[in-house]
């Protein structure tokens, strides 16, 4: 008997507790029909909420149910937000006795006529962008491009990444838009700018244009997904789909900004900047580009191709940040040069203006640069600044008797010590480009297709070659003495081998073959062969010969 009087205890205890005597939700719903048809939170008993209900009927007036019991986090967060100070309950935007999950206000129930008026842009922001992606806090964004093509049409990975590190720079995309509108007519281009983050913690304040046009705290990362036969994704910079904004904080390091320019200067009214701003200083280059032919064609103005909110200057731009302004226009520039030989060669290496700028001045200009895998990156001075010191000029260090010059052995010398101190991947690396514009842009097609004004020893850029050291705020350009082919790395020197310095074409082969023996030597040596290189094609000839005739003869003899 005394072993069953504890279990008997335990029980009683279970029954009299308020959990068993807790009213049933069915008694509830006696009086409260309009909630039969409840389903969401149809999966708790009345009483879970209403924990005052000891007896029906109950008191009139019931305390406020504690919704962080259930739903702790989100109270949290809703604590940190604009609405609970505002005094909002949780009743005010979700119908907690609604017949359908999800059921209750949106933002536009309360706020059904915003006018955004300091939003530019307003109609394309409020199209693309769900209220959270700007007014909460963020726990993941990004930007996802869908290409979706005409049925049974493929496309290569190497066509979007055409340098094939998985990443598309802008460049790269816009050459890639370029292709889809000649090469595949019906295909779809979807922009998603997706934002997800908790409705229950609204900012006080919405974000500044800054965390999306400049610090990228938002929309940080962007996808373009293709879908042909096989799909597949590669990584996007985001400012090809979210263009960069001024910061009045970085203004004053701008080229303008370093230059004395105020803002007011040239934003004297609420109007868009034009090119009569521009010429108040830019007088003679404005005048040479009015008889180019962007300027008679009226296809662009200054702005659309300079951005006068740059911290750097477009001296300070490398090739392929050039050939990324021209191609926002001309998209399709790879395919307008295929008669080129070695066409993405070129492009590698110079910048359209190389070419389309016959009154610019040309130079051949070296930079340093670090490799890693299939990516190579500019060295930038904070890199070098912590394997020399602090505020160090470089070009005293290559240089120590400070002439306005440095020689080429003495940057192969530098860049021996920069490989024992920051790794194998180090090297020079060089491009062809433009150092003093001209803004003289040609139409003609012919005179581009002159070959022989780069790949001759007599090219204009010979005479003016320069090493771009970076120094703490700007870029410095010293003169370069002698050669630096003792500096490349081997791919770099097959790439200049390919490139050539002359170049030498099928009917010039065909012209050499019809002449007598007497005269083709003389041709030969007008085409720019020297006596050791007819020596060496006759030795190769030899060579070959020689292997045809030994190969015959083991046939003939079947040995």
């Amino acid at each position: 008997m005394r072993s069953i009087m504890p279990i008997l205890v335990i029980i009683f205890l279970i029954l009299s507790s308020p959990v068993w005597a807790a009213v049933p939700s069915d008694d509830c719903l006696n009086c409260h029909e309009d909630f039969k048809k409840r389903t969401f939170h149809k999966s708790i008993a009345c009483t879970d909420c209403h924990i005052g209900i000891k007896e029906i009927p109950h008191e009139e007036k019931l305390a406020r149910p504690a919704c962080n019991a259930c739903h702790k986090k989100t109270v949290e967060r809703y604590a940190a937000g604009i609405h609970k100070s505002k005094g909002l309950a949780c009743n005010q935007c979700h119908q907690i006795h609604g017949e359908k999950k999800g059921t209750g206000a949106d933002c536009a129930s309360c706020h059904p006529n915003v006018a955004h008026k300091a939003l530019p842009s307003k109609a394309k922001h409020l199209a693309t962008l769900n209220c959270v992606a700007c007014h909460g806090k963020l726990d993941k964004s990004g930007i996802t491009a869908t290409v979706t093509l005409p049925k049974g049409a493929t496309l290569e990975r190497k066509v979007v990444d055409r340098d094939g590190n998985g990443f598309a720079d802008p460049a790269e995309w816009h050459a890639f838009e370029a292709l889809l509108d000649q090469k595949f007519k019906g295909y779809k281009l979807e922009k998603q700018y997706w934002a997800y983050g908790d409705h229950h913690e609204i900012m006080p304040k919405a974000a500044d244009c800054g965390e999306c046009h400049e610090k990228r705290t938002r929309f940080a990362s962007a996808v373009g997904r293709i879908t042909d036969v096989t799909s597949y994704s590669v990584q996007v910079t985001p400012s090809v789909f979210i263009p960069e904004f001024p910061s009045l904080r970085e203004f004053p390091k701008t080229v303008h900004g370093q230059k004395g320019v105020r803002c007011t200067d040239c934003h004297t009214s609420q109007e868009k900047i034009t090119d009569k701003v521009c010429v108040r200083c830019h007088e003679q280059a404005y005048h040479t580009y009015e008889e180019s032919i962007h300027a008679k064609k009226g296809a662009t103005s200054c702005t659309d191709c300079h951005n006068p909110h740059l911290i750097k200057a477009y001296k300070e731009f490398n090739a392929k940040e050039r050939i990324a302004i021209c191609s926002r226009c001309h998209k399709d520039y790879i395919t307008r040069h295929e008669w080129l030989p070695n066409t993405t060669l070129h492009f590698d290496y110079l910048e359209c203006t190389t070419c389309h700028s016959p009154g610019s001045e040309k130079s051949m200009v070296f930079f340093f640069a670090d490799k890693k895998g299939n990516k190579k990156n500019t060295l930038q001075y904070e890199a070098l600044e912590r394997v020399f010191g602090q505020d160090v000029h470089l070009k005293s260090v290559i240089n120590a008797y400070a002439e306005n010059m440095v020689k080429g052995e003495e940057i192969g010398r530098f860049v021996v010590d920069l490989k024992k101190k920051m790794g194998k991947g180090i090297f020079i690396d060089a491009e062809i480009i433009v150092t003093k514009v001209h803004h003289d842009y040609s139409v003609t097609r012919l005179k581009e297709r002159n070959c022989v004004t780069c790949h001759s020893p007599q090219a204009h850029f010979y005479n003016s070659m320069y090493l771009i050291l970076p120094e703490k705020d700007r870029h410095i350009y010293v003169p370069v003495k002698g050669t630096l082919l003792s500096a490349y790395p081997i791919g770099m020197a097959l790439d200049i081998y390919l490139l050539g310095e002359e170049k030498i074409t099928k009917d010039d082969i065909y012209a050499l073959l019809d002449k007598a023996p007497g005269g083709a030597i003389a041709y030969a040596k007008s085409l720019g062969f020297k006596l050791i290189d007819l020596v060496g094609v006759i030795l190769v000839i030899l060579v070959i010969l020689s292997l045809l005739a030994h190969a015959l003869l083991r046939i003939l003899v079947k040995r």
